[in-house]
């Protein structure tokens, strides 16, 4: 299987977690909606070829915009209080 796909079920699944545990949510639907992530990833990547490839982008999409989720926000309460 594709590293960038595992990666990204990770990231995207911890980032989920930590989110629902610190807004008191249940992680069921977290958890069940990395794993369809992971299936439906992995099976395009069995198809091989472009499919594959398409795959490991959509992975990393995803990634960015968990990531863009998560720190712009944080960036943002930085610089207020720094004052910029």
């Amino acid at each position: 299987m594709n590293k960038q796909i595992i990666a990204a079920t990770l990231i995207i699944g911890g980032s989920g977690v930590i989110r629902a545990w610190q807004t008191k949510k249940p992680l069921t639907p977290v958890l069940l909606g990395s794993y369809v992530f992971m299936l439906v990833l992995s099976l395009a990547d069995l198809f091989g070829g472009q499919v594959s490839k398409v795959a490991g982008a959509i992975a990393l999409v995803a990634v960015v915009a968990v990531i863009l989720n998560t720190w712009l926000p944080i960036l943002g309460t930085i610089q207020k209080a720094v004052g910029k």
